[in-house]
């Protein structure tokens, strides 16, 4: 039987996000919308301004129609400020930003040692991120953290990663925990490009979507460190960023790469060949035409309506989305539907293809999507249901601010 506690962290995370979803709306409006009695929407909202996640902004006009013009609502962009890290095998990108993706400081760490201590490089860019927003003069409430390999996004543990050197799980949420009090998640790097499109560029369109994330760096961190193509891809299924039940969904190889012929790389290319990249034009058209066959077949069959390309391949538009759209065309079953029934209208594939406007932030900002989108969530309402979301995991923030300013 759920609890009253619970019932209101609910109703109060399904309020603060209707309204992230809906700026400038009313308070009459979000009761409607919702079903919830007034008297409850006022004391959410009321707590929420006292708090300083919710703002007015001026007159909400609604639907058309006679009356006064109510108070819209907005959350406050600059309640807190959230950090987004990158770790890859040398170095480290950080961001920080406010509720709606603004960036307020960018940063690029080397760390010539190698894949060695994640945890270390995280708590150090947490307390330089700290320093920046004391100086900016708002509080930085939450992490997101965002890396290559596969991950628990639940328990905020890293299972495995070649390139981090990461061959038995570590808990890092829980690690960090122990040294700093702000609430940390861990995210697979291209989930990370998911949750960016879906936490500031929501589009209608873009329910079922796939981010692909492409970067050209040191793919084989044990023996030479060589230059090569890595690729991973994030999949949304109605809004939903697929995990996979052992954390493995996205985890790509090319149908086309050769286990006789085994090489370092996700496709059919040598090695030596991918140590040429991005600068062999040749060999960036093969891989990219390749990835196109392998991308192909999943947007026909799980009917996605984007691509988002990010990181390093985003640099390549003209390469890669006559490319896409080729693929996609060719392995579409119905593109000779209108031959054949001639009464019918014929049946269309549509998928745009973008490209995510981060650049080599990518990861990043993606990584302080997640944290933001989760505390826009609802309770039980995600794929785990005790995931301590939405107002859950508001408390925590807001216990943090109050302890500080104490």
């Amino acid at each position: 039987m759920i609890t009253l506690r619970r019932l209101y962290q609910i109703n109060s995370s399904r309020i603060f996000q209707h309204i992230r979803l809906n700026r400038g709306i009313s308070r009459i409006a979000v009761a409607s919308d919702l079903d919830l009695d007034r008297s409850t929407i006022t004391k959410v909202v009321r707590q929420l301004m006292e708090d300083g996640l919710v703002l007015t902004t001026g007159k909400y006009h609604g639907k058309p129609g006679v009356g006064r013009m109510a108070t819209g609502l907005e959350i406050n962009p600059n309640f807190g400020l959230v950090l987004g890290i990158e770790v890859q095998a040398e170095f480290c990108r950080a961001v920080l930003v406010n509720l709606d993706g603004q960036v307020f400081r960018s940063t690029r760490r080397d760390y010539p040692e190698g894949p060695q201590g994640v945890e270390e490089r995280v708590v150090d860019l947490i307390e330089a991120a700290e320093r920046d927003a004391a100086k900016l003069g708002l509080p930085l409430i939450g992490i997101g953290v965002g890396l290559s390999g596969i991950v628990d996004p639940y328990r905020g543990e890293i299972l495995f990663s070649n390139p981090l050197g990461v061959h038995a799980p570590i808990p890092l949420a829980a690690r960090v925990a122990e040294r700093t009090r702000i609430p940390l998640l861990v995210e697979n790097d291209a989930n990370c490009c998911c949750w960016s499109e879906m936490a500031f560029r929501r589009a209608t369109h873009g329910r079922n979507f796939i981010s692909v994330l492409g970067e050209f760096r040191d793919i084989d961190i044990v023996e030479h460190r060589r230059r090569g193509v890595a690729v991973g891809l994030g999949i949304v299924i109605r809004d939903n960023v697929l995990h996979g039940d052992n954390f493995t969904a996205g985890e790509f190889r090319s149908l086309l790469y050769d286990p006789d012929r085994p090489s370092n790389t996700q496709f059919s290319i040598t090695n030596e060949e991918s140590y040429r990249l991005p600068d062999d034009g040749e060999t960036l058209r093969r891989v990219i035409d390749e990835l196109a066959f392998n991308l192909s077949l999943l947007v026909n069959s799980l009917d996605i309506t984007k691509i988002v390309v990010a990181g390093d391949f985003s640099r390549f538009p003209a390469e890669i989305e006559p490319a896409f759209r080729r693929a996609i065309e060719r392995n579409w079953l119905y593109q000779h539907w209108d031959e054949y029934a001639r009464d019918y209208p014929p049946i269309r594939k549509s998928c745009a293809v973008e490209f995510s406007p981060d650049g080599e932030n990518s990861v990043c900002i993606g990584a302080a999507a997640f944290f933001i989108q989760k505390l826009f969530s609802v309770p039980g309402m995600t794929d785990h249901v005790d995931e301590a979301v939405g107002f859950i995991l508001l408390e925590r923030v807001l216990a943090l601010r109050n302890s500080a300013k104490a």
